[in-house]
C-alpha cells in the first residue's frame, strides 16, 4: 500500500512539476512577447514621428526659400539673400526624398499633392527671379504666392492630422493589447504562485529540505543577479590583461558577448589610443600597489561608437605575491562627459554673446558719436562765430545737451570695458599735487557756480610724483566730485588726499570727497554701486544721470587694487573714500619740457582730411582754415591716394570707416609706399574701443582723435606732428 501511494505520488509529483513548468514557460512567453512588442511599437512610433518631423521642416525649408527670394526683391537684388533660397531648395531635395522612400502607402496621394503644391510654389517664386529686376512682381503677384502658400500649409497639415489621428487610434489599441497580456501574465503568474503554495503544503514531508535548497539557490541568485545586472560594469582581467569574466551590464555597454571576450580579448584592445597609454602608465604600478582608482577610459564599442568609464580596481595576489588577477568596477560616465562638453560649448557660445554685445556697443558708439560730432562741432563754431545775444544761450544749451549724452554714451562704454576687464591701468609718471590742483581750479569754479564753498586737505607728506594712470585716477574723482556738486543744494564738498603708508618705493594713498548734500539712506547704501541704479526712483527724475558713474568708478577702483567705501547719512551728507597703492614716480623733466613747449604756427601747412560724410569733413576744415591751414578733401581711401600721387601733404586726417577703401588699409597702401611712409597720419575715429586703437597703430597710424573732437586737442595733435 505505501509502495502505492508512493509511486503515485511520485507520478503525480513529476505531473505537477510539468504543469507548473507549462505555466512558467506560458507566463514567461506571455511576458517576454509583451516587451518585444512595446519595443516594436516604440520603433515604429519613432520612425513615424520623424517622417512626421521632416514633413514639417519640409514646409519650413518652403517658407526659409520665400522668405530668401523676398529679401532678394526688398534688397533690389543683394545676392546675399538668394543664399538661404538655395540651401532650402537643397534641403526639401533631400527630405522629399526620405519621404517618398517612407510614406505609407495610405497617405501616397496626399504626399504627392504636397509635392505639387509645393512645386507649384516654387515655379512661382522662381519667376520672380527670373524676371527681376526687368519685370518687378506686382500686388495680385504677391497674393497668388500667398495663396499657393496656403495651399501648401493647408494641405501639409491636413496630412499630419490625419496622420496623428491614425497613429494615435492604433497607439490606444496597442495600450489596450498590451494591457490584456500584461493581465494575462500576471494572472498566469498568481495561477503559478496558488500551485506552488498548495504543493507546499502538499509535499509536508519534504518541506524543510525544498526551503534549504531554494533558500540555497535564491542567495546563488541574488548573488548572480547582482554581479550580472548591478547598474556598474564588473570585470576581471589576468596578469597578462585578458578578460576572465565580465558582468551582464558590461556586456550590453560594450555590445559584445560572453564568447566574443573572455580569454580572447586584452582590456587595452578595446581602449583608444589615447586611453590606452593610460592603462599601461597605470598598469605597472597596479600590480605592485594592487589598487587604482577613478582612472577615466575612452573604451570602443562592437559598433564602433565611445562609451567613457570611470574604473576602479584591486588585485588578487597569490602565495608568491605576484598578482593573478585583477578585479575592476566601471562606472558609465559617457552622459557626464556629454554636459561637460555641452558645458564647454556653453561657455563659448557665452563668449561670443559677450564678444557680439562688445561689438555692437562699439558699433552703436561709432554710430552715435558721428553725428555727435557735427551736433558738437557746429556748436562750437556757432559760439565762436559771434553769435547773437538771444543765440547764445541757446548755443550753451545745445552743446551742453550734446555733451551730455556723450557723456552717457562713455559711461556705457566704460562699463562694457569693466566688466570684460579690457581696461589697463597704465604706469606713468606725474605729478600728483598738479593734478590735485587741477581737478581743485576746476570744480572750485563749478561749486561757487551752485553757491557752494569748496575746500581742498593735501597732506604734506604725500610724494610730488608717483607712477599710476592719472587718466583713470582723474576719471574716478571727477565721478565723484560731480556726484558732490550735483547733489549739494548748500553747504559745502571737501576734498581730501591723505597719504596712508608709504615704504621705500611705494605708497598707499587715499582720496576723500565729503558733501553735504541730500546723503542716502541706510537700506540704500549697498544699492549705489550697482550699474543703472541710484539712491531713490526720483533720483533720476530730480537731478539726471545714468546711474553709471558709481558703477564705474568701484570697477575702476577694483582694477587699480583698491577699493571705494561710502559712509552716508540721509539729509546730512555723504563721504566717497577711494584708497589705492602705488609706486613713487620719478620727474620727468623730458615730459615737463614738452608740456612747455610753445605751439609752432601752422600758417601754410597742407593737411588732407578723408572722411565719407561731408559734414565732418566742413566741420574740421573751417577751424583747420581759422588756424592758417590749407585743405584738401577725399571722401575715400582711393581718392586720398590718388590725391597723393599729384599733390604733397604735411599731414592726413583719417576716417578709419569709409566706403571703397577703408582708413586702416588706405594707412597700409600709404605706408607701404617710401614716398609717403613718413607723412604723420592721425585717425578721426567714432570709436572708444581699446582694440580699435591697437589696430590703429598696428597700421602704421601716428594718433587718434576721437569723435567728437575738441579745437584745442585737435591744434594740439597738429601742432605736435607737424613741428617734428
Amino acid at each position: 500500500m505505501k509502495y502505492f501511494l508512493r509511486k503515485h505520488f511520485e507520478s503525480f509529483y513529476l505531473g505537477f512539476l510539468w504543469g507548473l513548468l507549462g505555466l512558467l514557460f506560458c507566463s514567461s512567453f506571455f511576458f517576454f512577447y509583451q516587451i518585444y512588442e512595446s519595443r516594436i511599437d516604440r520603433i515604429n512610433f519613432e520612425e513615424k514621428t520623424l517622417w512626421n518631423s521632416i514633413l514639417s521642416d519640409y514646409a519650413s525649408y518652403l517658407k526659409d526659400a520665400e522668405t530668401g527670394v523676398r529679401g532678394y526683391l526688398l534688397t533690389e537684388g543683394n545676392p546675399d539673400f538668394l543664399e538661404p533660397y538655395r540651401k532650402s531648395l537643397n534641403q526639401m531635395m533631400i527630405a522629399e526624398k526620405f519621404l517618398s522612400k517612407n510614406c505609407e502607402p495610405s497617405y501616397q496621394k496626399d504626399l504627392e499633392s504636397i509635392i505639387h503644391s509645393k512645386q507649384s510654389k516654387l515655379v512661382w517664386i522662381q519667376n520672380f527671379i527670373e524676371n527681376f529686376p526687368t519685370k518687378r512682381p506686382q500686388i495680385k503677384e504677391f497674393l497668388e504666392s500667398k495663396r499657393r502658400m496656403d495651399v501648401f500649409r493647408s494641405e501639409v497639415q491636413s496630412l499630419l492630422k490625419k496622420k496623428s489621428e491614425k497613429e494615435n487610434f492604433e497607439r490606444e489599441q496597442s495600450r489596450e493589447y498590451t494591457i490584456r497580456l500584461i493581465s494575462l501574465s500576471g494572472g498566469l503568474f498568481f495561477i503559478l504562485s496558488i500551485f506552488i503554495i498548495w504543493m507546499i503544503f502538499v509535499l509536508k514531508r519534504n518541506a524543510q529540505i525544498i526551503l534549504e535548497k531554494e533558500l540555497i539557490e535564491d542567495r546563488l541568485f541574488e548573488i548572480d543577479d547582482l554581479y550580472q545586472n548591478s547598474p556598474v560594469g564588473f570585470h576581471s582581467l589576468d596578469s597578462k590583461g585578458y578578460l576572465v569574466k565580465i558582468n551582464k551590464t558590461q556586456r550590453e555597454w560594450l555590445g559584445y558577448s560572453e564568447e566574443e571576450l573572455l580569454g580572447k580579448v586584452k582590456w587595452p584592445d578595446l581602449l583608444t589610443e589615447e586611453s590606452r597609454e593610460v592603462f599601461f602608465q597605470n598598469f605597472v604600478i597596479f600590480k605592485k600597489t594592487g589598487q587604482v582608482d577613478n582612472l577615466r577610459f575612452e573604451v570602443i564599442r562592437k559598433d564602433g561608437r565611445s562609451l567613457f568609464l570611470n574604473v576602479s580596481a584591486t588585485a588578487i595576489y597569490g602565495k608568491n605575491n605576484e598578482m593573478l588577477q585583477s578585479r575592476s568596477v566601471s562606472l558609465d560616465i559617457s552622459q557626464m562627459v556629454l554636459y561637460e562638453r555641452e558645458l564647454i560649448e556653453s561657455r563659448v557660445r557665452a563668449e561670443e554673446a559677450n564678444r557680439a554685445k562688445s561689438e555692437f556697443l562699439s558699433n552703436m558708439s561709432h554710430e552715435l558719436r558721428t553725428p555727435l560730432n557735427a551736433v558738437i562741432g557746429l556748436s562750437l563754431w556757432l559760439m565762436e562765430d559771434n553769435p547773437k545775444p538771444e543765440q547764445v544761450d541757446y548755443l550753451k544749451n545745445l552743446r551742453f545737451s550734446s555733451e551730455t549724452l556723450l557723456t552717457l554714451i562713455n559711461d556705457i562704454l566704460d562699463f562694457n570695458k569693466i566688466e570684460e576687464r579690457m581696461i589697463v591701468i597704465e604706469e606713468i609718471d606725474f605729478n600728483l599735487k598738479d593734478l590735485i590742483g587741477s581737478v581743485s581750479s576746476s570744480f572750485e569754479i563749478k561749486a561757487k557756480e551752485q553757491l557752494l564753498e569748496f575746500q581742498t586737505e593735501v597732506d604734506s607728506n604725500l610724494p610730488e610724483y608717483i607712477c599710476f594712470d592719472p587718466t583713470r585716477l582723474l576719471q574716478v574723482l571727477n565721478n565723484l566730485l560731480s556726484n558732490a556738486i550735483k547733489f549739494t543744494k548748500e553747504g559745502k564738498i571737501i576734498l581730501r588726499v591723505i597719504l596712508v603708508s608709504q615704504t621705500e618705493n611705494h605708497v598707499v594713498i587715499r582720496f576723500e570727497v565729503e558733501d553735504t548734500g541730500i546723503g542716502i539712506g541706510p537700506d540704500k547704501l549697498k544699492f549705489v554701486f550697482e550699474k543703472f541704479t541710484q539712491a531713490s526712483g526720483d533720483t533720476t527724475r530730480k537731478y539726471g544721470g545714468s546711474g553709471l558713474g558709481l558703477a564705474i568708478s568701484k570697477g575702476l577702483a577694483e582694477l587699480m587694487q583698491g577699493n571705494l567705501e561710502l559712509e552716508s547719512e540721509l539729509g546730512k551728507g555723504s563721504k566717497f573714500s577711494f584708497t589705492f597703492p602705488c609706486k613713487i614716480g620719478k620727474t620727468n623733466s623730458l615730459r615737463k619740457n614738452h608740456s612747455l613747449k610753445v605751439s609752432s604756427d601752422l600758417s601754410g601747412k597742407r593737411v588732407l582730411i578723408a572722411d565719407d560724410i561731408e559734414i565732418n569733413r566742413s566741420i574740421v576744415i573751417r577751424f583747420l582754415k581759422r588756424w592758417g591751414i590749407e585743405c584738401e578733401e577725399a571722401s575715400d581711401g582711393e581718392e586720398v591716394l590718388s590725391k597723393l600721387v599729384n599733390e604733397k601733404f604735411d599731414l592726413i586726417l583719417m576716417d578709419l570707416h569709409m566706403p571703397n577703401m577703408d582708413g586702416y588699409m588706405t594707412t597700409k597702401r600709404i605706408r607701404a609706399n617710401s614716398l609717403w611712409s613718413k607723412i604723420p597720419i592721425i585717425a578721426l575715429t567714432a570709436s572708444a574701443q581699446l582694440e580699435t586703437q591697437d589696430k590703429i597703430h598696428a597700421v602704421g597710424m601716428n594718433d587718434f582723435i576721437s569723435k567728437p573732437f575738441y579745437p584745442n586737442e585737435l591744434h594740439k595733435k597738429l601742432t605736435h606732428w607737424i613741428s617734428k
